[in-house]
Protein backbone atom coordinates (compact mmCIF):
# COMPACT_ATOMS: atom_id res chain seq x y z
CA UNK A 1 0.00 0.00 0.00
CA UNK A 2 1.43 3.38 -1.10
CA UNK A 3 0.48 5.50 1.91
CA UNK A 4 2.13 8.73 0.66
CA UNK A 5 0.14 8.46 -2.59
CA UNK A 6 -3.12 8.10 -0.64
CA UNK A 7 -2.24 11.08 1.50
CA UNK A 8 -1.52 13.13 -1.63
CA UNK A 9 -4.91 12.16 -3.05
CA UNK A 10 -6.63 13.22 0.17
CA UNK A 11 -4.87 16.60 0.08
CA UNK A 12 -5.72 17.16 -3.57
CA UNK A 13 -9.33 18.26 -4.26
CA UNK A 14 -11.08 16.24 -6.93
CA UNK A 15 -12.91 13.05 -7.79
CA UNK A 16 -10.35 10.64 -6.29
CA UNK A 17 -10.38 12.39 -2.93
CA UNK A 18 -14.19 12.27 -2.86
CA UNK A 19 -14.12 8.52 -3.59
CA UNK A 20 -11.55 7.86 -0.86
CA UNK A 21 -13.50 9.90 1.69
CA UNK A 22 -16.76 8.08 0.86
CA UNK A 23 -15.05 4.69 1.12
CA UNK A 24 -13.44 5.57 4.44
CA UNK A 25 -16.78 6.81 5.78
CA UNK A 26 -18.47 3.59 4.63
CA UNK A 27 -15.86 1.46 6.40
CA UNK A 28 -16.25 3.47 9.60
CA UNK A 29 -20.04 3.10 9.49
CA UNK A 30 -19.81 -0.67 8.91
CA UNK A 31 -17.36 -1.11 11.81
CA UNK A 32 -19.55 1.03 14.08
CA UNK A 33 -22.65 -0.98 13.15
CA UNK A 34 -20.92 -4.29 13.86
CA UNK A 35 -19.60 -3.01 17.20
CA UNK A 36 -23.07 -1.78 18.12
CA UNK A 37 -24.60 -5.18 17.33
CA UNK A 38 -21.96 -7.01 19.36
CA UNK A 39 -22.44 -4.70 22.36
CA UNK A 40 -26.22 -5.06 22.21
CA UNK A 41 -25.92 -8.85 21.96
CA UNK A 42 -23.61 -9.06 24.98
CA UNK A 43 -25.88 -6.80 27.01
CA UNK A 44 -28.92 -8.94 26.18
CA UNK A 45 -27.23 -12.13 27.44
CA UNK A 46 -28.49 -13.01 30.92
CA UNK A 47 -26.10 -12.72 33.89
CA UNK A 48 -25.36 -16.17 35.32
CA UNK A 49 -23.41 -17.30 38.37
CA UNK A 50 -20.25 -19.21 37.48
CA UNK A 51 -17.28 -20.62 39.36
CA UNK A 52 -14.44 -18.08 39.52
CA UNK A 53 -11.89 -20.83 40.17
CA UNK A 54 -11.66 -24.60 40.51
CA UNK A 55 -13.36 -25.84 43.67
CA UNK A 56 -12.92 -29.23 45.35
CA UNK A 57 -15.89 -31.46 46.23
CA UNK A 58 -17.23 -30.97 49.73
CA UNK A 59 -16.02 -27.37 49.88
CA UNK A 60 -18.19 -24.64 51.39
CA UNK A 61 -18.54 -21.96 48.73
CA UNK A 62 -17.39 -18.41 49.43
CA UNK A 63 -17.71 -15.15 47.50
CA UNK A 64 -14.20 -15.70 46.10
CA UNK A 65 -15.38 -18.94 44.43
CA UNK A 66 -18.16 -17.21 42.48
CA UNK A 67 -18.61 -14.59 39.80
CA UNK A 68 -21.40 -13.32 37.55
CA UNK A 69 -20.90 -13.62 33.80
CA UNK A 70 -23.14 -12.94 30.83
CA UNK A 71 -23.69 -16.07 28.75
CA UNK A 72 -25.91 -16.80 25.73
CA UNK A 73 -29.36 -17.86 26.92
CA UNK A 74 -29.22 -21.13 24.97
CA UNK A 75 -26.16 -22.27 26.95
CA UNK A 76 -27.65 -21.58 30.40
CA UNK A 77 -29.14 -24.63 32.22
CA UNK A 78 -32.62 -24.39 33.74
CA UNK A 79 -31.21 -24.83 37.25
CA UNK A 80 -28.64 -22.04 36.85
CA UNK A 81 -28.32 -19.59 39.74
CA UNK A 82 -28.15 -15.84 39.18
CA UNK A 83 -27.58 -14.63 42.75
CA UNK A 84 -24.35 -15.32 44.65
CA UNK A 85 -26.26 -15.18 47.95
CA UNK A 86 -28.00 -18.43 46.98
CA UNK A 87 -24.67 -20.27 46.69
CA UNK A 88 -22.44 -18.70 49.35
CA UNK A 89 -22.12 -20.96 52.38
CA UNK A 90 -23.47 -23.97 50.48
CA UNK A 91 -21.71 -27.33 50.20
CA UNK A 92 -20.46 -28.30 46.73
CA UNK A 93 -21.38 -31.87 45.85
CA UNK A 94 -18.79 -32.54 43.13
CA UNK A 95 -15.65 -30.86 41.85
CA UNK A 96 -16.17 -27.75 39.72
CA UNK A 97 -13.87 -26.09 37.19
CA UNK A 98 -13.41 -22.37 36.61
CA UNK A 99 -16.08 -20.99 34.27
CA UNK A 100 -18.68 -23.70 34.91
CA UNK A 101 -22.22 -22.52 35.57
CA UNK A 102 -23.40 -22.86 39.17
CA UNK A 103 -26.68 -24.78 39.31
CA UNK A 104 -28.85 -25.73 42.26
CA UNK A 105 -28.14 -29.40 41.49
CA UNK A 106 -24.40 -28.87 42.03
CA UNK A 107 -25.07 -27.93 45.66
CA UNK A 108 -26.06 -30.21 48.50
CA UNK A 109 -29.76 -29.60 48.98
CA UNK A 110 -33.28 -30.61 47.98
CA UNK A 111 -32.78 -30.05 44.24
CA UNK A 112 -29.80 -32.40 44.19
CA UNK A 113 -31.67 -34.99 46.28
CA UNK A 114 -34.61 -34.82 43.87
CA UNK A 115 -32.28 -35.35 40.91
CA UNK A 116 -30.54 -38.33 42.50
CA UNK A 117 -33.86 -39.99 43.36
CA UNK A 118 -35.75 -39.10 40.18
CA UNK A 119 -36.03 -42.77 39.19
CA UNK A 120 -37.21 -43.93 42.64
CA UNK A 121 -40.84 -44.49 43.71
CA UNK A 122 -42.55 -41.18 44.47
CA UNK A 123 -43.76 -42.31 47.88
CA UNK A 124 -40.25 -42.95 49.20
CA UNK A 125 -38.69 -40.26 51.40
CA UNK A 126 -34.93 -39.76 51.48
CA UNK A 127 -32.41 -38.18 53.84
CA UNK A 128 -28.71 -37.42 53.68
CA UNK A 129 -26.52 -38.86 56.40
CA UNK A 130 -22.74 -38.60 56.97
CA UNK A 131 -21.10 -42.01 57.16
CA UNK A 132 -17.77 -42.06 59.07
CA UNK A 133 -15.53 -44.60 57.38
CA UNK A 134 -13.51 -47.10 59.36
CA UNK A 135 -11.34 -47.55 56.26
CA UNK A 136 -10.86 -44.11 54.65
CA UNK A 137 -8.47 -45.63 52.08
CA UNK A 138 -11.52 -46.43 49.95
CA UNK A 139 -12.35 -42.73 49.51
CA UNK A 140 -10.55 -42.43 46.13
CA UNK A 141 -12.81 -45.19 44.75
CA UNK A 142 -16.00 -43.30 45.62
CA UNK A 143 -17.50 -40.65 43.40
CA UNK A 144 -20.55 -38.45 43.39
CA UNK A 145 -23.69 -40.33 42.36
CA UNK A 146 -22.27 -43.84 42.90
CA UNK A 147 -24.53 -46.51 44.39
CA UNK A 148 -23.14 -47.88 47.65
CA UNK A 149 -24.08 -50.22 50.49
CA UNK A 150 -23.29 -49.31 54.09
CA UNK A 151 -21.67 -52.27 55.85
CA UNK A 152 -21.14 -52.74 59.58
CA UNK A 153 -19.61 -55.42 61.76
CA UNK A 154 -20.24 -59.07 61.04
CA UNK A 155 -20.17 -58.08 58.24
CA UNK A 156 -23.78 -57.04 57.88
CA UNK A 157 -25.44 -54.65 55.43
CA UNK A 158 -26.87 -51.78 57.45
CA UNK A 159 -28.35 -50.05 54.38
CA UNK A 160 -28.35 -50.82 50.67
CA UNK A 161 -28.50 -48.76 47.49
CA UNK A 162 -27.45 -45.42 48.89
CA UNK A 163 -26.10 -42.67 46.67
CA UNK A 164 -22.83 -40.88 47.35
CA UNK A 165 -23.54 -37.15 47.56
CA UNK A 166 -20.04 -35.90 48.27
CA UNK A 167 -16.78 -37.13 49.74
CA UNK A 168 -14.98 -33.88 50.58
CA UNK A 169 -12.34 -33.68 53.27
CA UNK A 170 -12.05 -35.96 56.28
CA UNK A 171 -13.12 -39.57 56.71
CA UNK A 172 -16.91 -39.12 56.35
CA UNK A 173 -18.95 -39.51 53.18
CA UNK A 174 -22.35 -37.89 52.76
CA UNK A 175 -24.78 -40.55 51.53
CA UNK A 176 -28.39 -40.22 50.40
CA UNK A 177 -30.58 -43.02 51.78
CA UNK A 178 -34.22 -43.80 52.37
CA UNK A 179 -35.21 -42.23 55.66
CA UNK A 180 -35.48 -45.49 57.59
CA UNK A 181 -32.08 -46.60 56.28
CA UNK A 182 -30.55 -43.21 57.11
CA UNK A 183 -31.79 -43.55 60.69
CA UNK A 184 -30.34 -47.07 60.93
CA UNK A 185 -26.96 -45.86 59.64
CA UNK A 186 -26.91 -42.92 62.06
CA UNK A 187 -27.63 -45.26 64.97
CA UNK A 188 -25.06 -47.83 63.85
CA UNK A 189 -22.35 -45.19 63.49
CA UNK A 190 -22.56 -44.57 67.25
CA UNK A 191 -21.64 -48.12 68.19
CA UNK A 192 -19.70 -49.81 65.38
CA UNK A 193 -17.25 -49.05 62.57
CA UNK A 194 -18.85 -48.62 59.15
CA UNK A 195 -17.59 -48.83 55.61
CA UNK A 196 -19.01 -48.45 52.12
CA UNK A 197 -18.92 -50.92 49.26
CA UNK A 198 -19.93 -50.18 45.70
CA UNK A 199 -23.40 -51.55 45.07
CA UNK A 200 -24.17 -54.06 42.32
CA UNK A 201 -26.72 -51.57 40.98
CA UNK A 202 -24.53 -49.47 38.68
CA UNK A 203 -26.13 -46.62 36.78
CA UNK A 204 -24.36 -43.82 34.94
CA UNK A 205 -24.85 -40.39 36.41
CA UNK A 206 -23.63 -36.97 35.38
CA UNK A 207 -24.29 -33.56 36.85
CA UNK A 208 -26.14 -31.28 34.45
Amino acid sequence: MDIPAYLDQLRTPGYRRSVLIRRAAAVVLVVAAIAHLLIDASRSDPPVLTFARSVAPGAVLTAADLELRRLPAESVPEEALTDAALAEGQLLAAAAARGEVVTSTRLVGPDLAALLTADEPDQDAFSMVPVPLAEPDILPMLHHGAFVDVVGQGPRVVAANGRVVTTGDGDAVLVLLRQQDAAAVAAASLSEPLTLVLSNRPRPFTIP
